[in-house]
């Protein structure tokens, strides 16, 4: 069978599925990936401005609002109706017991429906030491989840309704076709170290399971951290990429799984190995746009495009009366720029500039993230170019500010490039 590959920009699709008694006879599948949603109970925090500020302070991610936003998308999903939703990860803040049994209660309702779940954990998912509940102004310890209770929270969520599950019952695969797979594979990742393994015992259980699939069949695998280095920096690698990576790639070769679903680096974006193993980095589900992958595959092609949840509907539509919510829109973009312009200001606060070029630079620092992380970055370029901020970085010689070497780094064509929210791959049968 000969692949052709082709990258591209279109308007996101929708897509139906039907019965699970029909499973064995489809020849077409739709598949929503959800990642990096960061769910937090709302039994452990009162969503003070504290919480809120420590947030803002962080990476960006809207946790205030995980309820919400992880409501909104389960209606998403029931009314769309995919065969099946991928859940690759850090489904929880920090790992808390009561996140992983609420959230489990949402994934419940999918289910009820007539759609697979499909879920593996992260690293904030499985026995993470910062499990915390929060009012007010003040933290507590939180009950956190060990490996056997992900597990056994998580069963019905994969592994009942797989072919065949690894000895540790986190990886698994799953038949959604007639000749269409899904390989659900953990790989974990230590908390001392931050270093990312994919198993010996695992990589030969992958190997063993898949090398009973038909050659032609269409197998989709799902990781939470990426297969590859999507940022150019291989110093960012170790906490990323699954640093044996290869030898998970050969399994790929070997038997035709040409492409990877991931999440974990926050950030929307598409890579390949050098075999040519497509890896689409799903952005977090909390994080600026809010937005989940679609997958379509017919025995032409497959397809991947990104679909933001609307959130601002399910406000309307359920008589919510917060503003934000009500404009989520422009909230949650103001709200990453604001945490992005915080820490380019941190960077230049101290340089002998005026007020409006420190503003100028961590401006342009805060779009320049903004874009990045919902994988728009190809429609902003120019546009950073042409910045004050970028104009003044320049002329001031401050490429080696980390802040700003990191955005350059970044922002280099192949890297731009990339930086796209749709991916196509054609098959084309060999005459």
């Amino acid at each position: 069978m000969k692949r052709i590959f082709a990258l591209i920009t279109a308007a996101a699709l929708v897509f139906s599925g039907c019965g699970a008694d029909q499973k064995d006879e489809k020849s077409e599948v739709t598949l929503f990936h959800a990642t990096d949603m960061h769910y937090l109970s709302q039994q452990l925090t009162d969503n003070s401005d504290a919480f809120v500020e420590m947030l803002i302070s962080g990476d960006g991610k809207m946790t205030h609002y995980s309820e919400q936003i992880c409501d909104a998308f389960v209606e998403d999903v029931i009314a769309q109706k995919p065969d099946a939703v991928l859940i690759s990860g850090d489904i929880t803040f920090n790992c808390e017991k009561l996140s992983h049994e609420d959230f489990i209660l949402k994934l419940k309702k999918i289910e009820a429906a007539g759609i697979d779940v499909l879920a593996i954990p992260g690293n904030h998912d499985i026995e993470y030491p910062f499990s915390r509940g929060y009012e007010g102004d003040l933290s507590y310890k939180a009950d956190y989840t060990t490996e056997a209770d992900f597990v056994e929270y998580y069963k019905e969520f994969g592994p009942d309704i797989a072919y065949t599950v690894s000895p540790d019952g986190l990886s698994y695969i799953v038949k959604l076709g007639k000749d269409i797979y899904v390989a659900a594979i953990h790989t974990p990742q230590s908390f001392m170290t931050g270093g990312i393994l994919a198993e010996e015992e695992m990589l030969t259980w992958l190997d063993t399971e898949l090398a009973k699939l038909d050659k032609d069949d269409k197998i989709v695998a799902f990781t939470h951290q990426n297969i590859v280095n999507h940022y150019p920096d291989d110093a960012f690698s170790f906490e990323y990429t699954v640093y044996n990576s290869d030898e998970l790639v050969e399994i790929y070769d070997k038997y035709g799984v040409d492409v990877n679903l991931s999440g974990h680096i926050h950030l929307q974006h598409i890579e390949e190995t050098q075999s040519g193993v497509t890896d689409i980095a799903t952005s977090s589900m909390t994080i600026r746009e809010c937005q989940y992958g679609v997958v379509h595959i017919s025995p032409e092609k497959m397809f991947y495009n990104v679909q933001k949840i609307d959130v601002q509907g399910y406000a309307e539509k359920n008589g919510i009366e917060d503003e934000n919510l009500l404009n989520f829109d422009k909230y949650n973009k103001d709200f990453y720029f604001e945490s992005a312009y915080r820490k380019a200001y941190e960077r230049v606060a101290e340089l002998k500039l005026t007020e409006e070029e420190k503003d100028a630079l961590a401006s342009m620092w805060a779009e320049f993230n903004v874009n990045y992380f919902a994988g728009t970055l190809n429609e902003f370029y120019p546009h950073m170019l042409a910045s004050d901020g970028y104009r003044i970085m320049q002329e001031k010689n401050l490429g080696e500010i980390w802040s700003f070497n990191y955005m350059l780094t970044a922002a280099n064509p192949s890297t731009v490039e990339k930086s796209q929210l749709s991916w196509e791959k054609v098959f084309e049968t060999a005459q």
